[in-house]
């Protein structure tokens, strides 16, 4: 099996910002606020983590649960020591902070094209990960008319707006979505909710890891990438979601669960 990737990898740097130095307020959602003054004033953090993001956990994941994976057009690869990072990881950073595991984001203001390269072997399926940003479909449709076999799994991290965008969705064969989307007869659909993920009626709610740092970002890409290799490997929706409960619970910044474990925690 062989499942090529099309999609962005981030370089996520964390700062746990010191609630003993820094004046936080709460609002009456428990949402917690800080007043940044650009007065050349300081700020302390008392941790700092950084990990790749984006693509690079969907390729962790597939790889560890013993599927072929790359990214197209990226030099980051999967080896048994890990991600190696490639020169392209570099390229798009993502800064967040972090208090009392409530989080805000620093993004690029640009959404880099994710690159799709035509692969030198026939693939199983090309999955177009929640980090990508598809300018032009066309060179993905055409491999699909090429290789009618290839299946398409899309994750509709938006609303479909260019023709692009919903010129894939028309195809997937599969579609992850955090909102509803209107229905396609050939589709199947995953809806990953705060807590909440559902696939062919059945329901599976997942707890936040322990790990603090872990933001949506990252808890996101390990459910999807975990369903899709469990639907690789041919389990039912049960057995399926329950790896993926079972590898974004027990993940961290640094790892997520090997197959033989996930197989064992999952019983």
């Amino acid at each position: 099996m062989k499942i090529l990737i099309v999609g962005n990898v981030f370089k996520d740097v964390y700062l746990n910002l010191d609630d003993r130095t820094e004046t936080f307020e709460t609002d009456g959602d428990n949402v917690k606020w800080l007043n940044l003054s650009f007065d050349a004033s300081e700020h302390r953090f008392f941790r700092r983590a950084g990990s790749l993001g984006g693509a690079a956990i969907t390729l962790e994941v597939l790889n560890k649960m013993g599927i072929e994976t790359q990214i197209s057009g990226s030099s980051v690869r999967y080896s048994e020591d890990g991600i190696e990072a490639g020169d392209s990881a570099a390229d798009l950073y993502r800064y967040i902070l972090v208090s009392d595991e409530q989080t805000t984001y620093f993004a690029p203001s640009y959404e880099h094209p994710s690159r799709f390269e035509v692969p030198g072997e026939d693939v199983d399926c090309i999955f177009v990960d929640r980090s990508a940003n598809i300018d032009d479909a066309s060179a993905i449709l055409d491999y699909l008319e090429f290789s009618p076999t290839t299946k398409l799994v899309v994750y509709a991290r938006k609303n479909p707006r260019s023709k692009s965008e919903k010129a894939l969705l028309e195809r997937a064969n599969l579609v992850f979505t955090e909102r509803e989307l209107p229905p396609v007869s050939r589709q199947e659909v995953v809806k990953i909710d705060r807590n909440r993920v559902t696939y062919r009626r059945v329901a599976m709610n997942f707890e936040t890891p322990r790990e603090g740092l872990m933001t949506h970002l990252s808890i996101y890409s390990i459910l999807a990438a975990t369903i899709l290799g469990g639907i690789m490997l041919g389990k039912n929706a049960d057995e399926v979601l329950k790896l993926a409960k079972t590898n974004v619970e027990n993940s961290s910044l640094d790892a997520c669960l090997d197959l033989d474990t996930l197989l064992e925690l999952s019983a």
